[in-house]
């Protein structure tokens, strides 16, 4: 792969969750809950599945990260919608992009202005799967990034209480064989933080922190996102500066006119 396209590839991803041979994240320590708790608990969790949330968001962002041999940041613009709906674009400081990159949840079109040269492909290459894994389906990208319920969750395998005793922790059950921990404030019902584990090793680890959002729909996203896990060679950060909406985007939005100069390559 040449170097153009791995700096491009990487640049989309940061998003996408970045999958590098990584360092090992621990599961964290919970306690049983007492037996005044599981009926509490069980409501947090039921309120927290049943509230509603958006179908789309458009957002500026910035993504700052540290992994081995390679600190940085770069202001992006993205724009999200459910199912599985991707656009984004990596900025220089002037707001012109350096990368864009556009996915219907099948495939992907990622446009290098910088090599003027366009990679496509499908979301189920071993190019897409030599960064993100398997177990990262398209449609996880909006629930991890809203904080919000995983799609495909079957049912509640296992709950427990933080060391703290401000949070319950959810097992779920997932339709891809993976199970996902959710760490839910007990005052607040928001999600605080997710782990996606495969064969008991935290693929992803995610924190989240503050809240923002749009007037439209009155959805409260996480501000900041601190990303780590096995997936990831150090530290990953979302921070949302503006949410511009999460109502529904045009279907243009999600589709690309390619320079005519430019070469296509196809990847597998």
């Amino acid at each position: 792969m040449g170097r153009g396209l791995r700096w491009a590839a990487t640049t989309v991803v940061l998003l996408g969750l970045l999958i590098l041979a990584g360092c090992a994240t621990r599961l964290p320590p919970t306690e049983p809950l007492a037996p005044d708790e599981h009926e509490e608990a069980e409501a947090l969790f039921a309120g927290f599945v049943a509230r509603p949330t958006p179908a789309a968001i458009d957002a500026d962002l910035r993504l700052n990260w540290d992994f081995l041999g390679s600190r940085g940041g770069v202001a992006a613009v993205l724009q999200l919608q459910r199912p599985a709906l991707l656009r984004f674009a990596a900025n220089d400081p002037l707001g012109r992009a350096l990368v864009l990159a556009v996915s219907d949840g099948a495939s992907f079109t990622l446009v290098d202005n910088r090599q003027g040269r366009v990679y496509q492909g499908s979301t189920d290459s071993k190019f897409w799967h030599s960064y993100v894994p398997e177990s990262v389906a398209a449609a996880d990208v909006f629930v991890l990034l809203g904080a919000m319920a995983p799609e495909g969750t079957r049912r509640v395998a296992e709950s427990g209480r933080d060391k703290e005793g401000t949070g319950f922790w959810y097992v779920l059950d997932t339709s891809n064989g993976s199970t996902r921990h959710l760490l839910l404030d007990r005052r607040s019902g928001t999600m605080r933080r997710h782990l996606l584990v495969d064969d008991g090793e935290p693929v992803l680890d995610i924190v989240y922190s503050g809240a923002t959002g749009a007037d439209s729909t009155g959805y409260q996203w996480p501000r900041e996102l601190r990303v780590t896990g096995s997936a990831i060679t150090g530290t990953l950060s979302v921070h949302l500066d503006t949410v511009f909406s999460d109502q529904p985007l045009p279907a243009a939005t999600f589709r690309l006119t390619l320079p005519p100069h430019f070469t296509v390559e196809r990847v597998e």
